[in-house]
């Protein structure tokens, strides 16, 4: 049964990377520092974007601080992250043209083009993933640079905004896979997704900066485990047959002896 619940909620949520996506509106791979809170300006700050007005590559940090009821940041720490912010987008440029022969400023215009795919080349996936990865990891190394209280109160934030959307969908699977849960599993339930956003809290505040996918991808696991564990024999039943109704044909099964003349 713990085999096949990850396959029944492969999809459940949005743990391991991007995380930091939660600042510009879809995070920087959508246009985040610098932008506007729904990502339309792009990163086009102090180390990027030759072609259009410098702004606060800081913007969305600062908005973010706020709707989490986090310490504003003061005078002092501006100076410090806008270094940082330049140093490592500097860092980044090099890295990404070295890999794929395009400057990293291009290949943010073209991810946010609205013809991209249309004409011209198609997309390459692996340098639209490695753009989407060094922008994340932008968001985090900076927000690292943050007081303790900023950070803790920021992430606790972001934690708490995903556990709401994951205990929710989770709610909808065991739904739709026929499971009625009792007011004690319910707060069970509750009380298992409060857990792992405390503990992703913690890990992605202690990696400081570094990455963090495989640790919270081991709390996931640990909570698909823990709400398979709340459920009664009955139940449990019942899940394993719905997630065997999504398990597709295997190759035995589904095919068929041809007949031979």
């Amino acid at each position: 049964m713990l085999l096949a619940v990850p396959v029944f909620a492969q999809d459940e949520g949005d743990g391991g990377g991007g995380f930091a996506g939660g600042f510009g509106g879809g995070g920087l791979s959508a246009g985040g520092f610098g932008g506007s809170e729904e990502g339309d300006a792009g990163i086009e700050g102090p180390a990027l974007g030759t072609r259009a007005p410098k702004v606060d590559p800081l913007t969305d940090i600062k908005t973010w601080l706020a709707k989490a009821g986090a310490p504003p940041m003061d005078k002092n720490q501006i100076k410090p992250l806008n270094k940082l912010y330049e140093r490592e987008v500097k860092l980044l440029e090099k890295s990404f043209e070295s890999q794929f022969g395009m400057s990293l400023e291009n290949a943010l215009a073209a991810e946010r083009s609205p013809s991209r795919g249309r004409r011209g080349r198609a997309p390459n996936p692996q340098q639209t993933a490695e753009l989407h990865r060094m922008l994340d990891h932008l968001t985090d190394l900076v927000v690292a640079g943050l007081r303790m209280d900023q950070q803790a109160a920021l992430r606790k934030f972001q934690s708490e905004q995903l556990r709401a959307k994951r205990l929710t969908l989770m709610k909808q699977k065991l739904a739709a896979a026929g499971l009625t849960l009792t007011s004690d599993q319910e707060s069970q339930l509750e009380s298992v997704y409060a857990r792992e956003s405390r503990l992703r809290t913690l890990a992605i505040v202690e990696a400081k900066g570094d990455p963090y996918d495989k640790t919270v991808s081991i709390i996931e696991k640990q909570t698909s485990q823990r709400v398979v564990q709340l459920l009664n024999q009955t139940q449990k039943a019942i899940l394993s047959a719905a997630v065997n109704k999504t398990k597709p044909a295997t190759a035995a099964e589904g095919s068929v002896p041809q007949q031979r003349n």
